[in-house]
């Protein structure tokens, strides 16, 4: 039976901010680490008493206690990639120490970090401490050269995933909507079902083509009750939770957010497909990260074809925003491909990237035609879902970390209670401004939202209400 044949239902879980080598960089059978790897404080210097080396290990916090994590933004990566000269010749990989002093010191301001903090970015995860993300590697396909799309932020990578481009954009432009065409649309016009499933933020809601399918736009409460009724879309977005309120904490993985909760997520959207059988046997779900956050990996992103000739800055984006062309892609990130279809243990090592995702999309579901030269040109995964028969040993429960222990929603310490990073910062402006022209009482930015329980009910309410007005 072709792939074609096989796959009714393509789910796409898209987490945030992680390397490869900080999630599987100590794992047996993939492009890892040789654990001699390591960054200089200032690669452009020999090692000594003040420049020292800071190597690879497996001591990755579950969340950073200090700062917000490093850096991600198209310079930050230059910095990681080249040690901080301009961009040319082969990367290195050997700037990420001297990245992540300068977020600290500067954009997080704490004066004098310590080894250990500024090690933060060096550090891997042993399997055993993200227990479902590595059983589905375990169980199905783990690909170690899977890259993102932009060696940049969240919003243009996740643009890339939904529409071949960013638009010309290299940095989080939360302020504006994009009419661009996605993969959605090419589902629609094939007759084929879509949908997206969300916590809080969803970025798709925000390409004003697709504002008119308001009924594709669901809550994640509704994801595992499709499932059960055999009611799941042929292609399925799921955003995570990128705001805590209440007993509901961020689970998006996203720095400094403790990554345990998005395990959690990934075991949840897991299960629920495995509990239908018959939706489970027509299923592939892939988990996969928009960029790499500032993490250490060391292997060089490879050169890329500019989707549709806008380079950065755009007339649209501020001052600050970088001079970029797009031809380059980002670092690899986690992605793990998960389906009956699938032998145990597959290692995938063919380049892949965000736009495969369309790519195989369009494969099996048998639709012509590329959004853009980055999509027409990205390899498919089609023909991991290789077996005649599908699997009826694949597992029904994923194991899962213990959660720490959350103070009261009521006191200080507990996270929705806490005032936004720039991440969600950005969200919360970005929501209000693409509301603005439904909303009669827009606030101005000063008085919006500066906790993140505040923040989530803002983002939901105003989200609501926007499109029950359209």
């Amino acid at each position: 039976m072709a792939a074609s044949g096989k796959i009714k239902h393509l789910v796409v879980l898209m987490m945030e901010n992680r390397s490869f080598d900080h999630f599987f960089g100590f794992r047996k059978g993939v492009e890892g680490l040789k654990g001699t790897e390591f960054n200089l404080l200032d690669p452009s210097k020999p090692e000594g008493v003040d420049n020292p080396a800071f190597h690879v290990g497996t001591g990755a916090p579950y969340a950073v206690s200090v700062g917000q994590g490093p850096g991600h933004s198209v310079n930050a990566t230059t910095t990681q990639l080249f040690g901080g000269k301009s961009p040319g010749g082969k990367p290195l990989n050997d700037g990420f120490v001297r990245s992540y002093h300068t977020e600290l010191t500067v954009a997080d301001k704490v004066p004098h970090p310590s080894l250990a903090d500024l090690g933060v970015c060096m550090q891997s995860f042993e399997s055993s401490r993200l227990p479902a993300l590595n059983q589905l590697a375990d169980e199905f396909c783990v690909c170690d050269h899977w890259f993102a799309e932009v060696p940049g932020p969240t919003q243009p990578n996740r643009l890339y995933l939904h529409a071949a481009t960013s638009g010309g954009h290299a940095l989080n432009a939360w302020s504006l909507s994009f009419d661009l065409r996605t993969v959605y649309e090419q589902i629609h016009d094939a007759k084929l079902s879509w949908a997206t499933y969300e916590h809080d933020a969803n970025e798709v809601r925000w390409f004003s083509r697709l504002q008119r399918y308001k009924a594709n736009f669901k809550s994640i409460d509704a994801f595992a009750g499709d499932v059960k009724a055999g009611q799941l879309a042929n292609y399925v977005f799921i955003s995570p939770r990128m705001l805590s309120k209440g007993d509901q904490i961020v689970n998006s993985q996203h720095a400094p957010h403790d990554v345990r909760y998005g395990e959690i997520l990934i075991a949840d959207v897991y299960e629920a497909l495995r509990a239908n059988a018959k939706v489970w046997q027509q299923s592939a779900l892939v988990v996969l990260y928009d960029e790499h956050g500032g993490f250490y990996d060391h292997v060089a992103p490879p050169a890329a074809v500019n989707p549709d000739g806008l380079d950065s800055p755009t007339p649209k984006d501020p001052s600050y925003a970088p001079d970029f062309k797009f031809d380059r892609l980002g670092l690899r990130v986690p992605a793990v491909i998960a389906s009956p279809w699938i032998p145990k243990g597959t290692v995938c090592t063919k380049q892949l990237q965000h736009t495969s995702v369309m790519r195989t999309a369009r494969a099996l579901f048998g639709i012509q035609g590329s959004l853009t030269k980055r999509d027409a040109k990205a390899a498919a995964f089609d023909d991991l879902f290789s077996l005649k028969a599908a699997r009826t040993d694949t597992p029904k429960k994923l194991n899962r970390p213990p959660l720490p222990n959350q103070p009261a929603a009521s006191h200080s310490l507990h996270p929705g209670n806490r005032t936004l990073d720039p991440l969600q910062h950005g969200i919360v402006l970005g929501v209000n401004h693409a509301t603005r022209s439904t909303q009669p009482d827009n606030p101005p930015a000063e008085l919006l939202p500066v906790t993140q329980t505040e923040a989530s009910k803002f983002v939901t309410a105003r989200t609501k209400a926007h499109f029950a007005r359209l």
